[in-house]
């Protein structure tokens, strides 16, 4: 490995499949605590927990989500991906967010656990033969033609831009004599759509107020990419002006998604 690896030869990829990635954050950490004797001395440092690897990226959408990365959906599977020649098998996603913003290309922010051994030292740049050879993507998501629907989002105006972001918890369960988990479940299932309004109508009950809306996103040439969809609670809103910018209204709309059960 060279002593340092550049931004423009790393690749990123699920699978087989490269993404582009402007931003890769790969970590671990170990559950390490101290075994202390009655007599106040230190007898060693012990495992608490297996350890926990995570990984963010940020990625220009350039098609339709990855249904790997549908949080909400009911696969817990572990998904693979490689990072500067580096394989990591034990990829849990966790958390799917993006922001919608006139004339912006959308970019994808994810979060993974991971568990595994991961060779960490053996990062490396792509071959040239590899970079000459590499699709360049005919279309990438973008704010111009993206758009949601407010119909049934009561006193709703001009939409400014708007974040959506699915999340998880990921716990895993462990065998008794193994360091890697066996399970790593999805718990707390939430979707979320936070929107910039110049109105959001009255003011909120008790109980919020119901929403459901359709989010539509499409590259600069009008095809449709994805769609997303939310029902819940518009649970917040506020109000903000700054000097030489108009007052915009700002509200959050969360859906809990539920865990159905079978009943024997």
């Amino acid at each position: 490995m060279s002593n340092f690896l550049s931004y423009q030869n790393i690749d990123f990829r699920f699978g087989s499949q490269n993404y582009y990635a402007n931003r890769v954050s790969l970590s671990a950490q170990a559950s390490i605590n101290p075994v202390l004797l009655n007599d106040g001395s230190l007898l060693n440092y012990a495992p608490e927990g297996a350890v926990v690897g995570s990984l963010s990226t940020e990625f220009y959408l350039t098609g339709a989500l990855p249904s790997f990365l549908n949080i909400t959906g009911v696969d817990e599977s572990a998904v693979m991906a490689s990072f500067a020649g580096v394989a990591i098998t034990g990829l849990y996603p966790k958390s799917v967010s993006f922001s919608v913003e006139p004339f912006q290309p959308i970019v994808i922010s994810a979060e993974f656990d991971w568990y595994g051994n991961v060779a960490l030292e053996n990062f490396d740049e792509q071959r040239d033969s590899v970079l000459s050879t590499k699709l360049v993507p005919d279309y990438i998501a973008n704010g111009y033609k993206s758009y949601m629907t407010t119909s049934s989002i009561e006193g709703a105006g001009y939409i400014v831009s708007f974040n959506y972001s699915m999340t998880c918890d990921r716990p895993a369960f462990f065998n008794v004599d193994e360091k890697y988990p066996f399970r790593v479940a999805k718990l707390n299932k939430k979707a979320d759509v936070s929107i910039k309004s110049n109105t959001l109508g009255q003011l909120l009950e008790t109980s919020g107020k119901y929403a459901y809306t359709n989010i539509t996103i499409k590259d600069t040439y009008s095809t449709t990419l994805d769609t997303f969809r939310i029902s819940g609670v518009l649970s917040s809103q506020s109000y903000e002006i700054s000097e030489g910018q108009y007052l915009l209204a700002s509200a959050d709309i969360s859906q809990t998604v539920p865990e159905l059960k079978t009943l024997i």
